[in-house]
């Protein structure tokens, strides 16, 4: 099945509606296949002349012999050459057919006669017909290509040709003597096709021409390139009817930047969705109207170096969400020399890296950079260009200036992946921008943050400094909103860089503007399903917070509530999520490893084989490999018999994303290590060459295979180091688990009174558990590995640091005072090794202290983050409401206007757009009542359970 549909059924509920009885007929595939002969039969039989036959005649007229029937009419009798002809004459692109000696064969209407007559109603001659040039027309249908008989009224009162054609739902290729024309459903049917499916122009172009003739005998007039320039003006024309142009006595001419965009309902728009005096609020609510931004660039959206902006114009103009060219590439000119890249101070990201290793020859753009809502993940107006040279901050500070100039308000949250080392110097390299670039926000209104799945990445310092998890009055955003927006664009990458400048850039307008409204129209479920997790979550989090400050004294929470408070209003107090004692971690060695390697690679002490993947990154990718195979057999494990459909679809999914990722790793593998290849091999035919799932594909590290094959010793070297700092880090998380599962068992002997809270105190514990079972595994897998290497490295002694660790060393620091189960005495009572590692000089309350702190911090950081989140949530509905009735409000204005243009004849304009406002009302007003329709209880919702429905710092209050 469909992991989309699976994901619409979900969003619409439907799997939660309850199960039935299954019949016979929840198979109907099983019921079908005893009928295939006849389904079979009956497609033969619609290959002859059927049973309805009048001795030979006519149906229509009984005198002239009937031999002509329609593919595409329901009715399959046959007709004679004139009736055929006389029904179809308000069907001009219907498929007729002749019987000829005992079988069909294909005519056209042309062929039978029929000729089209514009300008006058059916049926009615015209006394001065003009025939099309050279008496030839070729019109491009939804089901075929077809050549056709055309006369233009050519009376004294006649239109324009092309306005002739298109009164009649036809799209003239060119205004000067049209020969081919689309028609309006060709048009619409292949521009939603490609929004939907993302089949590019020629495919459907060549679906057409084959439907029209197979066999490659009689092949219609080829008019592609006719074809996507006419979809290339439909595309055009429609954002301009949308966003109502049409309406404007300006016209296309007065059309401004952006103004074709598709704004989110949901974010803050200043006099759109609002309150009146939303300036005037305290300042301790400003973070209610916040405008939440994604920052990110994409690397497949490259263009080729083919034709230019001069040959291939865009037609919007910066109208939609490509900043306009000109201005953008005289700011490029000025500025991209005076703009250097930071160095980097953080880990070596590849969008770093990407400023000068992306592109290539023949490539005019390397990617696009784009700056989207990252909370409903829409794009937003002028917010994306195109980068020459990878990820470089004068093309996304052009972008970002670009779109927070555009309607925004005060406040403003800003995650990119690399918002360490681009927010460091923005403010001082805006102050150099033109004044058109300039933005009001100051900096103290604008936080900045990694994305969550970005971020552990990053060094410790980002990791707690820029953590969504941890940064006040942000809810639950993680950040990543401009990826699945990539992922949805990505398969029109192939098409577009084919494109000219001017055509790519319309086309993805038109795709981002679909985008946004299939997010537009899916809100009031998408707000519903944020709503159902988000309360849940906030009483359980905000309950388990409470109950665990309760279990502390008063005294250190006060302090600890004090230095976050502080560290939330300024960053450059001490962190409360870093601790205090310095540790081995896996990414400082990473970062080390890095740092020799390029080194290294100016001396060629150690080759560099892949372009991206050095071997410390290989090495590193398969840890993180394995370490995911784990987890996906636990998930697997885990997975019972009553799992629904979707929840086993999310294994599938995860199954083959990590088959992939492996496969791409196995064949950068063979570049460093080619023997591996071979053993591979010899394993597969041993295996009788059978699929392996990807949790039992061996990945053959350097531990694994030492000894069988020869490897460089630098390999083994990498793992070695990685593995002892990913042990640290494996007993750093135990320890933590072990205190967090303490604590558990006490809230529970403490305040766990009544079934339903020994149940949920008894999931809570379960799931430390498993996590404490993982750290288990990791341990004393990677323990293994390092037995493996040290033999080969001669390494000896690092066993009295990284012990054996059996099932008694999994237990609490003091366990007895701390009310886990233990049948030790004080008088024998001994610390476990694992709370002795890294920590020699410190006494056991102090890393009790230390480690309860940082869990103590997250623990609140939660509990306030899902408080924030619900009302983030209330605002956002608030919002969406109030934009559906400015839209409404907006359309009725201009249904009400009269304007008149130098092509209007009579009322017949006015009409249209009057009728056209209106239904852009009806519209309107229709969302914004199935959106309160459906939030009607949502008030009721938020109110419930732990926590405020309109305070985000309550702990605080409510505690002291």
């Amino acid at each position: 099945m469909d992991t989309a549909y699976i994901d619409t059924q979900w969003t619409n509920g439907d799997f939660d509606k309850p199960k039935r009885a299954r019949t016979a007929g929840d198979n109907p595939l099983l019921l079908w296949i005893p009928e295939i002969d006849r389904y079979l039969g009956e497609l033969l039989r619609l290959e002859g002349r059927g049973s309805r036959q009048l001795n030979g005649k006519c149906p229509d007229c009984r005198v002239a012999r009937q031999a002509y029937q329609c593919d595409d009419c329901t009715d399959t009798r046959l007709f004679c050459k004139g009736c055929i002809v006389q029904r179809h004459s308000a069907l001009p692109f219907h498929r007729p057919k002749e019987w000829i000696d005992g079988r069909f064969k294909k005519v056209s209407l042309r062929d039978l006669g029929l000729r089209i007559q514009l300008g006058h109603p059916i049926g009615e001659s015209c006394t001065n017909p003009a025939p099309s040039f050279g008496n030839g027309f070729v019109v491009i249908d939804i089901d075929a290509i077809h050549e056709i008989s055309l006369d233009f009224c050519d009376c004294q009162t006649s239109h324009p040709p092309y306005v002739q054609l298109l009164r009649n739902r036809l799209f003239p290729a060119t205004t000067f003597e049209p020969r081919t024309a689309a028609t309006f459903r060709v048009l619409e049917f292949f521009q939603l096709l490609s929004l939907m499916s993302k089949v590019s122009a020629f495919e459907y172009y060549q679906t057409v021409h084959r439907r029209t003739d197979n066999i490659g005998v009689n092949p219609p007039p080829d008019r592609y390139k006719t074809f996507i320039r006419m979809v290339r003006e439909w595309r055009h024309l429609k954002m301009l009817k949308r966003a109502g142009r049409g309406h404007d006595p300006s016209g296309v001419t007065g059309t401004t930047e952006g103004e074709l965009a598709l704004l989110c309902p949901a974010c803050p728009h200043p006099g759109k969705n609002l309150p009146e005096n939303w300036k005037e609020c305290p300042p301790e609510d400003k973070w209610r109207h916040a405008l939440f931004l994604g920052i990110d660039a994409n690397f497949r959206l490259k263009r080729l170096n083919v034709s230019n902006n001069a040959r291939d114009p865009s037609l919007n103009h910066g109208y939609a969400y490509f900043v306009h060219d000109g201005p953008f590439n005289k700011f490029l000119n000025e500025y991209n020399k005076k703009i250097p890249d930071d160095t980097s101070t953080c880990n070596n990201h590849d969008a770093i890296k990407s400023a000068s290793i992306r592109g290539g020859k023949g490539t005019a753009a390397s990617g696009v950079g784009a700056v989207v809502c990252s909370r409903h993940d829409m794009k937003l107006p002028v917010s994306l260009g195109d980068l020459q040279k990878g990820e470089r901050y004068v093309n996304m500070d052009y972008f970002f200036c670009s779109s927070v100039h555009f309607d925004s308000p005060d406040v403003l949250v800003v995650s990119y992946d690399i918002a360490c080392q681009w927010s460091r110097n923005l403010f001082q390299r805006i102050s150099s921008y033109p004044s058109r670039l300039q933005i009001n926000q100051p900096p103290e209104n604008i936080t900045f943050a990694v994305p969550k799945f970005h971020l552990p990445a990053h060094r410790e310092h980002c990791q707690i400094t820029y953590s969504l998890n941890f940064l006040p009055r942000v809810g639950r955003t993680d950040g990543e909103a401009p990826e699945r927006g990539w992922a949805a664009l990505n398969p029109v990458a192939s098409s577009t860089k084919e494109m000219g400048p001017g055509s790519r850039r319309d086309t993805l307008d038109d795709m981002l503007g679909d985008y946004n409204w299939r997010k537009i129209i899916s809100l009031f479920t998408s707000i519903l399903r944020k709503a159902k997790e988000a309360v849940p979550l906030r009483e359980e989090h905000v309950a388990g917070f409470k109950a665990f400050s309760a279990a502390l004294p008063p005294d250190t929470v006060m302090e600890w509530t004090h230095a976050v408070q502080k560290w939330e209003l300024d960053s450059k107090m001490p962190n409360p999520f870093k601790s205090a004692v310095h540790t081995v971690s896996g990414n400082a060695v990473k970062l080390e490893l890095a740092r020799e390697e390029a080194l290294a690679s100016t001396s060629k002490e150690i080759p560099i084989i892949h372009e991206d993947i050095t071997p410390s990154l290989l090495i590193s990718q398969g840890l993180e490999l394995e370490d995911q195979q784990r987890r996906l057999q636990i998930d697997m494990k885990n997975l019972g018999k009553d799992a629904t459909d979707l929840q086993r679809a999310n294994i599938v999914e995860d199954s083959n994303r990590l088959r992939r990722r492996i496969d791409a790793w196995i064949e950068v593998q063979h570049l460093y290590v080619p023997s591996v290849a071979t053993l591979r091999a010899r394993a597969d035919r041993e295996g009788g060459g059978a699929p392996i799932e990807p949790i039992n594909i061996q990945l053959m590290l350097p531990s694994h295979v030492v000894g069988e094959v020869d490897m460089s010793q630098f390999l083994l070297q990498y793992e070695w180091r990685l593995r002892f700092a990913y042990m640290h880090d494996v007993l750093r998380e135990l320890r933590r688990h072990l205190i967090l599962r303490t604590h558990m068992y006490r809230f529970r002997d403490r305040y766990g009174h009544g079934q339903s809270h020994h149940t949920r105190s008894l999931g809570v514990i379960s799931t430390v558990q498993a996590k404490i079972n993982m750290d288990l595994l990791r341990y004393r897998e990677n323990r293994l590995a390092l037995c493996a290497l040290a033999g080969p490295l001669a390494k000896t002694g690092w066993e009295r640091e990284l012990w054996t660790l059996e099932d008694k060393d999994i237990r609490a620091l003091n366990a007895t005072e701390l009310n886990e189960t233990s049948r030790t005495g004080e008088g024998t009572r001994t610390i476990p090794w694992i709370w002795r590692v890294e920590y020699a000089g410190d006494s056991g309350s102090g890393i009790i202290h230390e480690a309860l702190k940082i869990e103590w911090c997250k623990a609140r950081a939660r509990a306030h983050r899902w408080q924030e989140e619900c009302i983030i949530l209330q605002e956002e509905t608030a919002r969406i409401i109030t934009f559906f009735k400015w839209e409404a409000r907006r359309w009725r204005q201009m249904a009400e206007k009269t304007i008149s243009t130098i092509y209007d004849k009579g009322n017949t304009h006015t009409e249209g757009r009057r009728a056209y406002a209106l239904q852009q009302t009806d519209n309107h007003d229709a969302m914004r009542l199935n959106c309160e329709r459906a939030w009607a209880d949502l008030g009721k919702w938020f109110a419930m359970g732990e926590g405020d429905a309109n305070r985000a710092g309550f702990v605080e209050f409510e505690g002291f």
